[in-house]
């Protein structure tokens, strides 16, 4: 089984290792935001789904407005979290990215 920081038993063209490195970085960073924000998206629909069925219960429109406000509130808060984690994951993708590649093994003496 291959670990993260195993060799790999295919060893990269000279050359290509700090790309590829750096490119299974970035596809782990975009895996992590597309479930971060699917999340969102499931908790966003579900809140929609009980805030439509509230909505239709209503019998005046002082209640119909307080279930919109308080609604609103929800998904601001919602989207401010998320902004925040999508931030922190790119801040820390960006480190990442810019940090300098490992040096190469030296090679062994004869």
């Amino acid at each position: 089984m291959l670990t993260r920081d195993a060799p790999s038993p295919f060893p990269y063209p000279a050359g290509f290792g700090a790309p590829w490195r750096r490119l299974g970085v970035a596809g782990r960073a975009a895996q992590t935001l597309g479930i971060e924000w699917a999340d969102s998206l499931k908790q966003g629909l579900d809140d929609v789904t009980a805030t439509a069925g509230t909505l239709a219960a209503c019998r005046n429109p002082a209640e119909v407005l307080a279930i919109q406000s308080a609604y609103l509130q929800r998904a601001g808060a919602r989207l401010s979290a998320r902004s925040t984690v999508t931030a922190d994951l790119i801040a820390a993708l960006a480190a990442d990215l810019l940090r300098p590649p490992p040096a190469p093994p030296a090679a062994p003496a004869h």
